[in-house]
């Protein structure tokens, strides 16, 4: 039985290309000095510390808000996204490149795509609680679909990195399906709690191009829909409660976007659902783009792999 962690949304994030285009602040010089190496430790999608994007005046993240009414539906998002990072389904490397970590008027975020860990993520298929390879000394392969010309350029006062704005590209992974690439714009990364050993809180924002989410995120999701719906319900048994299993997350979908009562979810259901219309609506317009902002919170601990040491070409 499919449980809700292996739902829509389920919503492995990873974000595997930030595009520098200048930064955002006066007085940005070029990275200079040492690399410094991190595996992300954890993701959330906050709804309490988004960025103003379009500098209007309001903090926009509008996905963070979907993501915290989809789990008050029963959706267990933030599970979904503690569970990834934990068997290694989401490995995200961080390279700082830095001369100093408190102030510097010219610093880099990269980011790449890890594999391959050692130790390995779960010790076998009983691991139940997995994580071995996010305890701050583990090492990594790059991931051969990882980029090699992502980052951003900004600068570090008061131990905060400030870097953007720019582009960069988030990758939602539904149902243990290929991943969703998210194409943000006007993408921005903040980083708190820098050491040598760890990095308190990365926050990456962005906006997704309304084209987009119509065009490639709603409809990836509906793919997903249908095995959920079969594995958990028989839609022979007819609605309302259209043979699925008590509290499954078939279940769950039937009953969030079956309109017509058929026992099934079409595309044009999902689109046309009243609240995911009302909170999936553009909230802000970037480059004259009409889009749909995000932020992602991230920690990260100590890590090795191959570039530390060597600046990624951008």
């Amino acid at each position: 039985m499919a449980s809700l962690r292996q739902m829509l949304f389920s919503l492995a994030i990873l974000p595997t290309s930030l595009i520098a285009c200048g930064g955002g602040d006066d007085g940005v010089e070029p990275p200079s000095g040492p690399h410094t190496g991190y595996v992300v430790d954890s993701v959330s999608v906050p709804d309490d510390k988004p960025f103003d994007l379009d500098g209007n005046g309001v903090k926009d993240n509008a996905l963070g808000q979907v993501l915290g009414i989809l789990s008050g539906q029963g959706f267990d998002v933030q599970g979904s996204l503690d569970e990834a990072v934990a068997q290694g389904t989401i490995i995200l490397l961080y390279d700082l490149q830095t001369p100093d970590f408190t102030t510097a008027a010219g610093a880099g975020l990269s980011i790449l795509l890890g594999d391959n860990p050692t130790p390995a993520a779960c010790t076998d298929a009983a691991d139940v609680i997995c994580g071995h390879h996010l305890e701050g000394d583990a090492s990594f392969d790059v991931a051969a679909s990882s980029p090699t010309d992502a980052g951003v350029d900004g600068k570090i006062a008061g131990g905060v990195f400030n870097g953007g704005p720019g582009n960069f590209t988030l990758q939602i992974a539904l149902a243990g399906s290929n991943p969703i690439s998210l194409d943000l714009i006007g993408a921005r990364a903040k980083a708190t709690g820098i050491t040598a050993d760890g990095i308190g809180e990365v926050l990456l924002a962005g906006a997704i191009s309304e084209e987009q989410l119509n065009g490639e995120v709603l409809p990836a999701i509906h793919a997903q829909l249908g095995p959920i719906i079969t594995e958990d319900c028989d839609a022979a048994a007819g609605p309302p409660e259209c043979g699925c299993v008590a509290d499954s997350t078939g279940a769950t979908i039937i009953s969030f976007f079956d309109d017509d009562a058929d026992c099934g979810v079409t595309l044009d259901e999902i689109k046309n659902n009243g609240l995911i219309q009302s909170v999936l609506s553009p909230d802000v317009t970037i480059d004259g783009v009409d889009a749909l902002s995000l932020t992602v919170s991230t920690t990260a601990v100590g890590a090795s792999f191959p570039g530390v040491g060597a600046k990624p070409t951008r």
